[in-house]
Parts: C-alpha cells; structure tokens; sequence
C-alpha cells in the first residue's frame, strides 16, 4: 500500500420512589467494572445452559459489547447469548490506520440431565470504502475462539485447548473479511461470518463417551482499517450471537427422589445389619 505518511490509533435531594427504582434499575443494567478496559456482567441464564461470569476485556474507556457504549450488556435468548454492539466499529482516513480488539470470555455449563452438543457463533456487520480513483483503503474483521472442555457428563476432565476462526463468504484472506479498493468499493456493504464448534464429534474423536457439560470459550474480535490522504474506510460489528446446540445427557441427571430415598433405605439397612453382628 503506498500510504507515506501514517499514524496509528489505538483506540442530595429527595427524589419520589418510582424515580428512585428506575435509577436504581438503571444502574443494576450497568456491567461491573473489575478495572480499567475490563467490564462484567455475571452469570446469563439460558434455557437449557449457563453462560457463567461473562466478561470483556479491551483497551477502551467502555465496553465495546454493549448495546450501547458502556451501557447495557449481553442477553440471553433461548439457548443464545446475544449482543448488540453499537460502538464497535473502526474508521481511517487522511493517511491514518486503526485497530480496536476486544475480548469477551465465558464459561458455558449446561443445566442438570442436559449436555452440549456443539456451538454456533455468526456475526454481523457492514463496512464502507471509497475515494478518489487510484486510491487505496482497507477494511478487515477477524475473529478467534478459543476453547476448552472442562466437564463430561458432570466430571472434570484435562483436555487440550481448541481454536476456531470466523469464516466469512465474502472479501479476501484465508477466512475472507479483508477488503480493500477499488474491487470491494461500496457504501454500508453487508458482511456475515459464522464459526462451528462441533463438541459431539470432539468427543467422538478422542473416543471419549458422554456429553460435555461445561466449557470455557474466549474470543478475539478485531477491526482494522487504512486508508491514504483521498480514500476513506470503515468497518463496525452489529450483532453476534453464540447458540447453544443442547440435548439429553442420562450421564449428567441427579437421581430421582424416589430412587434417593431407595439408596437411602439400602446404606440404612446395610448399617443395622453391621450392628447386629
């Protein structure tokens, strides 16, 4: 790219009551913030899953997740973690690049009698590129998931560390997402990506049988953009969502009542056997 010169960019009175639960309300949505660039937002409750201590990690001033910046957070939906960034978004322009990442991580457990069968995570987004003739910008989006196994069927196991990446249809590169001019010129141009975690058949390649009933997952999400002194470029996530494929795991089910209280009876009568003799 013949870009010159170029800088980088890293990015007391008394209220009535109804007005008081509101801002009460209100600062009970704000994610908690363990210290600078790091925002939480506990544990989400799916329906058949738990997505445990939910947090971000970036090197900005407000989460970059958030329905709004530092505002708001994640929200279940089913079996999904959804968000619904509005500030994630990169832009460049006069001989400038930008780069902006963040980091969001999880725990996913599945609730009792459940177990996870895989994990589908799509992104959304749309970017712009134009200028005058001849002249070079470029926009790209990645994104990378790292996970690891840590319960089957309710018991902690020591797996190795798995990655996944983003795969988009459209633009260049090994994953797609990288675009540049003039071939990818275009205003508010869509973009959608989508990464598999197939926990089943992980399993089943390691000759491992049960469900997976808890995981850890952290991924990379990461803008960039350049572009010289007559060319502009801009790239924004708008939607992610992580859904949780579930099913049956008889592994990972607590004993009925009745089956307890059979258990119960039998260690009972056991014992007065013993004290007999």
């Amino acid at each position: 790219m013949s870009i010159n010169t170029m800088s980088i960019n890293k990015r007391s009175s008394r209220f009535p009551i109804r007005v008081t639960m509101v801002a009460v309300m209100a600062i009970c949505a704000l994610p908690s913030i363990a210290s600078a660039g790091t925002f939480s937002w506990g544990d989400i409750a799916g329906t058949d899953v738990m997505f445990l201590d939910v947090k971000e990690n970036n090197d900005e001033a407000t989460s970059l997740f958030a329905p709004m910046p530092g505002t708001g957070g994640p929200i279940s939906i089913g079996n999904s973690l959804h968000l619904d960034p509005q500030g994630f978004s990169s832009e460049s322009s006069n001989n400038t690049a930008d780069s902006l990442d963040s980091q969001l991580s999880t725990v996913i457990r599945s609730n009792v009698g459940k177990g996870l069968e895989s994990i589908n995570i799509s992104e959304l987004g749309d970017y712009s590129l134009g200028g005058l003739t001849g002249r070079e910008a470029n926009a790209s989006v990645g994104a990378a998931f790292i996970w690891t196994v840590l319960e089957v069927d309710g018991a902690a196991v020591n797996l190795a560390t798995q990655a996944t990446n983003l795969i988009l249809g459209t633009g260049s590169g090994p994953n797609g997402g990288q675009y540049s001019r003039p071939g990818d010129d275009g205003t508010a141009v869509i973009w959608s990506g989508a990464a598999n975690i197939d926990l089943a058949a992980y399993l089943s390649s390691l000759q491992i049988n049960g469900s997976v009933t808890a995981l850890r997952l952290t991924f990379d999400n990461t803008l960039q953009t350049s572009a010289d002194d007559a060319a502009t470029a801009f790239i924004k996530k708008k939607s992610i969502d992580i859904g949780v494929v579930s099913g049956d795991s008889p592994g990972h089910d607590v004993p009925e009542p009745t089956t307890t209280l059979l258990l119960m009876l039998g260690a009972s009568l056991s014992s007065c056997r013993r004290w007999r003799r």
